[in-house]
């Protein structure tokens, strides 16, 4: 007999019981028997006889098939043991990849931040100088009148240029200046620098429009016969049914829409829509804010405006 390997035969006769039994301890508890050579007959490498001799002992002293294996568990070698062995050693691996791959990422997200820093940098750094020579030139025209002119050429000048300026990302600059010429009349002049151009959503246009009540509820208006009052009528009532020619432009800020417009002779309106959800589960677009030249306006003045704007709509 060899004592390195042995046979279902050989642990038959340390044990002194039969072959079947070998073979059933061996379906019993599968993980613990580690085969030698896969030829015929099958061998099981050294220590299996202590195995089978022990499995033999516990079964005599009425022990389950869960007792036993309990026991095996502590007192021998398992093939579980390996295949706990093998997977640490491969999650170990995958680990490591997935760090590399994390690290990789984090430094292009570094990358890109500093260059959207330095982007940002710059452009405050242009508007800074653009707002320093507007000072400069609205200081000199306040000391001779006679510049007026001159002024307004270079004040236009500077915007111009402004504009021409390649921006990684959309900057505005919005300055109201007020002229006086030399008949004693004041002109204001509304300035704002933006390269790029942007359009609400259709889907935010169709939007029925609403602000606060006077209680603050939201509170909407009738548009076209069977249809709420939208964004786009409202738009549409402002600007190009306007008797006057009138400049238009929208622009983001965040979660807002901003509608700038201007006529020749008119101050300089600016209208905040924001997208939200009113108490009974309706989207709507809320008109939340009215500036007139950069001033804010009351929530009266702007239910006021809401009102008379909507009131043109009986007018076509």
């Amino acid at each position: 007999m060899d004592t390195n390997t042995f046979t279902h035969k050989d642990l038959s006769l340390i044990t002194d019981v039969s072959v079947t039994t070998i073979k059933s301890y061996r379906k019993k508890f599968p993980e613990f028997f580690f085969i030698s050579g896969h030829g015929k007959p099958l061998r099981f490498r050294k220590g299996t006889d202590k195995l089978c001799l022990r499995i033999r002992d516990l079964f005599n002293n009425n022990l389950s098939v869960k007792q036993i294996r309990d026991k095996l568990l502590i007192e021998f070698e398992s093939v579980k043991d390996n295949h706990q062995l093998s997977e640490t050693k491969t999650d170990s691996t995958v680990s490591s990849e997935k760090f590399d791959k994390l690290a990789k990422t984090t430094t292009q997200l570094m990358h890109g931040l500093a260059a959207l820093v330095t982007a940002q940098a710059n452009s405050e750094q242009r508007l800074r100088g653009i707002e320093k020579s507007l000072k400069k030139l609205v200081e000199a025209q306040s000391e001779n009148k006679e510049l007026n002119e001159d002024i307004l050429n270079a004040i236009n000048a500077i915007f111009n240029n402004s504009n021409s300026m390649s921006h990684p990302e959309r900057v505005t600059a919005k300055k109201v200046v007020t002229i006086k010429k030399d008949n004693g009349q004041e002109e204001s002049y509304a300035f704002e620098s933006d390269n790029t151009v942007q359009e609400p959503e259709k889907d935010f246009l169709e939007l029925p429009v609403v602000i606060h009540s006077e209680s603050g509820d939201f509170l909407g208006m009738p548009g076209k016969p069977g249809h709420p009052f939208t964004l786009s009528e409202l738009v549409y009532l402002v600007t190009d049914k306007n008797e006057h020619q009138v400049s238009k432009v929208w622009h983001r800020d965040g979660s807002d829409w901003i509608m700038s417009y201007k006529t020749p002779d008119g101050p300089l309106h600016e209208l905040y829509f924001q997208r939200t959800k009113t108490p009974k589960g309706n989207i709507v677009s809320f008109f939340k804010r009215l500036d007139i030249n950069s001033q804010s306006q009351d929530q009266p003045f702007i239910l006021s405006f809401f009102r008379e704007v909507r009131d043109l709509i009986d007018n076509e």
